[in-house]
């Protein structure tokens, strides 16, 4: 499995505004240009692209660049084309748990596309849930509405199935309007007609994660994070993905 993306910048933040998951046949590579072929056209996005997995934020760096520094710090080129970027993190375990799309493409897509670790801040949390209220207006945000958001205006998701795994995160009653923001993406999905999955834990019950919009996130789960591998492999056990329980009782 390769990892593609693409990045842009504004103001000094950086933003992965589009990443993709390119699940190799023969174990044959491909480079970024061969990759975005694959994508091209509407056409050729509906013929390669399997299904979406949203998340809550990027944290990954193109191959050869170091994570403890900005890109722009580094000489990295915004050039509008996509790199090849590390294999890391969540993104190994869906290397190692997703095996039914040979040749095909997964899309990753995110809440927020701020490409940085420590995201989850308070600042950071009241800029975003400011900004969401104004997204379907014409009133300026602090964030740059198209790098860091998705286009509600506009909203499409690619694919057959959508696996949602943007973790326990988000809290309704402090921050409605990324509440908001995440049951538009759950409802647009339903919507489409996709097939929607996630993991929830059997103590919380899936209603639960339904009402809270609390989708378990592949490495972001504390002292169940050794049970999270085998319950990913079995929600791909299955094309499309399906809804499974996380053992935690």
């Amino acid at each position: 499995m390769q990892f593609f993306g693409k990045y842009e910048t504004r103001f000094d933040r950086e933003f992965l505004t589009s990443s993709y998951l390119y699940f190799n046949e023969d174990e044959k590579e491909i480079t970024p240009l061969e990759f975005e072929k694959l994508i091209k056209s509407h056409k050729d996005k509906k013929k390669n692209i399997a299904g979406t997995i949203f998340m809550y934020n990027p944290f990954y760096y193109p191959m050869g660049y170091d994570e403890k520094k900005k890109l722009c710090d580094q000489g990295f080129e915004f050039d509008d084309n996509f790199h090849e970027l590390k294999v890391e993190r969540e993104i190994t375990l869906f290397k190692q748990k997703i095996k039914n799309y040979p040749g095909k493409i997964v899309e990753v897509r995110y809440l927020f596309n701020l490409n940085i670790a420590n995201i989850n801040t308070s600042e950071l949390l009241m800029a975003f849930n400011e900004d969401i209220e104004k997204l379907n207006t014409n009133q300026l945000t602090i964030l740059d509405k198209q790098m860091c958001y998705q286009d509600i205006d506009n909203f499409n998701i690619n694919g057959k199935f959508v696996f949602l795994a943007w973790g326990n995160k988000i809290n309704k009653k402090e921050f409605v309007y990324i509440f908001d923001y995440a049951k538009f993406i759950y409802d647009k999905a339903i919507q489409m007609q996709k097939k929607v999955s996630f993991m929830f834990r059997k103590s919380l019950q899936q209603a639960y994660s339904l009402e809270n919009l609390h989708f378990i996130h592949p490495t972001d789960c504390g002292k169940l994070k050794s049970k999270v591998p085998n319950t990913l492999a079995k929600v791909f056990e299955e094309h499309p993905p399906k809804i499974t329980q996380l053992e935690d009782i």
